[in-house]
């Protein structure tokens, strides 16, 4: 396939993630968000590698915060995700460790100060872009919710603020 941007289900498909495990991994900072909003929305071709490998850490028994700082040092780094599984040109020698932490990857490569035990080197805080939402729901009539994501910035929540006293009022007109 070539190299271009692919659309959430296009990346689901080629990834065997769910949309709303993608979204989830957008919200936790795994991965980038689209260029655009709804059926023009985008996402760079490079996150099916990037879901692989975090579905692979996953499978190893790695947290997502762990991931999410492994991934973080890399793209800090500027570098690649580490090859999976270890071809003969990355595959450890007889004697060394084999290890799937990017930490380990970029001691290994001597890009990070010192050889300090994965166990005992301090955990980099998470990605700025990190943030937490959560999800609240309306009620405007029986039966009838508005559903909002949170946090919002002040002047959506007034406008927010101003459609829910629409429609309360065009619910309660009827």
């Amino acid at each position: 396939m070539v190299d271009e941007d692919v659309t959430l289900t296009e990346l689901a498909e080629q990834t065997g993630e769910s949309p709303r495990t993608l979204r989830f991994y957008v919200m936790q900072g795994l991965l980038s968000g689209p260029d655009a909003s709804g059926p023009r929305a985008r996402y760079p071709f490079e996150h099916v590698a990037r879901v692989r490998w975090i579905r692979a850490r996953q499978s190893e028994g790695l947290s997502l915060g762990r991931i999410a700082r492994d991934l973080h040092a890399l793209d800090t780094a500027g570098l690649p995700l580490p090859n999976d599984p270890p071809t003969p040109a990355n595959a450890p020698s007889a004697g060394a460790p084999a290890s799937s932490s990017a930490i380990d990857y970029l001691q290994r490569a001597g890009l990070l100060p010192g050889h300090v035990a994965p166990a005992e080197a301090p955990l980099s805080a998470p990605p700025a872009e990190v943030s937490r939402s959560t999800w609240e729901h309306l009620l405007l009539a029986d039966g009838v919710e508005l559903h909002v994501r949170r946090p919002l910035d002040p002047f959506t929540q007034r406008r927010v603020k101003q459609l829910l006293q629409y429609a309360r009022d065009a619910f309660r007109k009827s």
